[in-house]
């Protein structure tokens, strides 16, 4: 009766089990996330009955959910309402293979660092990068440059949000790439039939200069898409 299978870390997909033919929904998904950190069930098994609205908004399937270390929670997804007891003997299972070989303190060590600098993606100037891989519906983002005080931060992000209604559609005549200039800031958005990207710089960067940057950001994204994104789901 499992469908999914999942190890979710700080509210970041690791893995994901799936029948070959059948992926749940970001949304369905982001519902289990949002389940997975709420207080209630950061302890013990948790077992209830969930309905995913992308998948059957019609039905109910029911949930497994057990952190296996601080930082990682083990989300099981059954179509059998009488499978808690198999389920809890998947996740002993589970959680001997992964502490076995230290696989999940190396997990835990990874959740519990901040996103990556700006400068660790091999560019000099970068504010703060939003990407987003529209083929696998994931996302990447780094942290604010250090320089980034609260207010600017804030100003960025309702740019951000202003910028993409008219990249996504929201205008009348969506715009693939637009930059945006102020005085404390420049921020690009850029949308192409296979991303989404955000890049904030400096207001004294050039165009050309933030454009040769965004294309560097692209092509160490490109190299280091397998660690970035979950690319390829084992299936069964």
């Amino acid at each position: 009766g499992l469908l999914y299978a999942m190890l979710v870390a700080d509210m970041k997909l690791v893995t994901l089990l799936r029948p070959r033919k059948h992926s749940l929904h970001p949304s369905d998904l982001h519902l289990l996330f949002n389940m997975a950190t709420s207080r209630t069930f950061l302890t013990g098994e948790h077992w209830m009955p969930m309905c995913f609205p992308k998948f059957n908004d019609q039905g109910f399937l029911h949930v497994y959910l057990s952190y296996i270390s601080p930082y990682v929670a083990l989300i099981l997804v059954s179509a059998d309402r009488d499978g808690f007891p198999a389920l809890t003997l998947c996740r002993e299972r589970i959680y001997e293979d992964l502490s076995s070989d230290d696989a999940l303190q190396r997990l835990d060590d990874a959740a519990s660092q901040r996103a990556l600098r700006p400068s660790e993606l091999g560019v000099t100037g970068l504010l703060q990068l939003y990407y987003r891989n529209k083929t696998l519906v994931q996302h990447f983002g780094t942290r604010f440059d250090d320089s980034v005080d609260e207010d600017q931060r804030r100003r960025i992000i309702n740019t951000y949000k202003r910028l993409r209604l008219y990249i996504s559609g929201g205008g009348l005549n969506p715009l693939r790439i637009i930059y945006h200039k102020c005085e404390s800031d420049t921020v690009l958005a850029w949308q192409s039939s296979s991303f989404e990207l955000y890049a904030t710089v400096a207001p004294t960067m050039e165009v050309k200069g933030m454009i040769r940057l965004v294309n560097s950001v692209l092509e160490w994204i490109k190299n280091e898409e397998d660690h970035l994104f979950v690319v390829n789901a084992p299936s069964y």
